[in-house]
């Protein structure tokens, strides 16, 4: 049986699974839904997230992901064996590679925990390895790794924002910050709660960020549904883009300054290679409306965007999984 070589980002909100040979065959959210004191798992992803906030006592809906780093190990393993059948045509899978994206800001302690992931999974891997999300990102991106002096590239993710600045195929500086998309939707729900009295849930929240949230206000609106506390009563009420601006604005800033703080560490010559190819803005949540532009304003660099934002990492551990001598030169393997 020829060898099985995997590419996997396991993001935050969602998993990224490139096969050689075949490319990126699953894009799943991070959410499995359990059942049991067995903890047996029912349903994963997309299916997983629409039981959110409507689930029985008896099932339980986890987010095993959180910040870039696992934050419930057997839920995750759960999720990941539940996935297998779909890598593997229900059949069990054994002596596969593993190229595994981790964000490069962490301890090697939090790095070696996404190896658990699958080394204590169902699956028998033959390797392991771990390669950082920044260097997966600009192969991903199209770009010469190896022979650029100076790539800086901002991840915003669903729980974190990872900023790296990668010259002649090595990281030189590079910052994880515990902001992401999902920062949106915690203060749309608290915002409804505090000033109208008014509940919604995760996914609703979800769906205003989608609708309404930009670097900029406007008139836009959405009508939403959720419960009235005072009432007790389910209703429905109007909310509008400038309204939600003041609540994210400050994470803008944040992220802004950020980047500026990361330019200002790295050495002069590669900044000049910076300033000439710009910044790279990846990531699910790189898709904000005008965060380019404002980027670009703050920094004065030109900011680039990709339509495979969400994807560029797992696009990255394929272009490396095809080709394992020059993964080899990033990857620190795990048997």
């Amino acid at each position: 049986m020829s060898q099985k070589t995997y590419g996997i980002d396991f993001g935050t909100s969602t998993i990224k699974v490139y096969k050689k040979g075949q490319g990126i065959i699953l894009l799943e959210r991070t959410v499995v839904s359990i059942v049991g004191s067995d903890k047996r798992p029912v349903a994963i992803g997309e299916k997983a997230y629409e039981m959110f906030e409507k689930e029985p006592p008896s099932m339980r809906v986890s987010f095993p992901l959180s910040h870039g780093v696992i934050a419930n190990m057997q839920d995750m393993i759960a999720l990941w064996n539940f996935m297998l059948s779909a890598l593997s045509g229900h059949r069990k899978l054994k002596g596969g590679k593993f190229y595994l994206a981790v964000p490069a800001d962490t301890t090697k302690v939090e790095k070696h925990a996404y190896s658990r992931i699958i080394s204590e999974g169902e699956c028998k891997p033959k390797n392991i390895f771990l390669i950082d999300k920044p260097i997966a990102d600009a192969y991903g991106l199209g770009l010469d790794v190896q022979k650029s002096p100076g790539i800086l590239i901002v991840n915003i993710g669903a729980d974190t924002t990872e900023i790296s600045i990668i010259s002649l195929g090595g990281i030189v500086v590079t910052k994880l910050l515990p902001y992401g998309g999902n920062y949106f939707d915690s203060q749309i729900i608290n915002y409804m709660r505090k000033k109208y009295n008014f509940v919604i849930g995760k996914r609703t929240a979800e769906m205003v960020k989608k609708t309404l949230v930009s670097t900029q206000p406007s008139e836009e609106q959405v009508r939403i549904a959720g419960r009235d506390i005072v009432k007790g009563l389910p209703s429905e009420m109007l909310m509008s883009s400038s309204e939600i601006y003041p609540l994210i604005a400050d994470m803008f800033q944040t992220i802004s300054m950020a980047i500026q703080s990361v330019i200002e560490r790295m050495p002069p010559e590669i900044s000049q290679e910076i300033i000439h190819n710009g910044i790279y803005l990846t990531g699910a949540s790189s898709w904000i409306k005008g965060l380019d532009a404002l980027i670009a304003d703050k920094t004065n660099i030109k900011t680039n965007t990709t339509q495979d934002a969400q994807i560029s990492v797992a696009k990255g551990l394929g272009f490396l999984a095809e080709r394992p001598k020059l993964a080899a030169a990033y990857a620190s393997q795990l048997k």
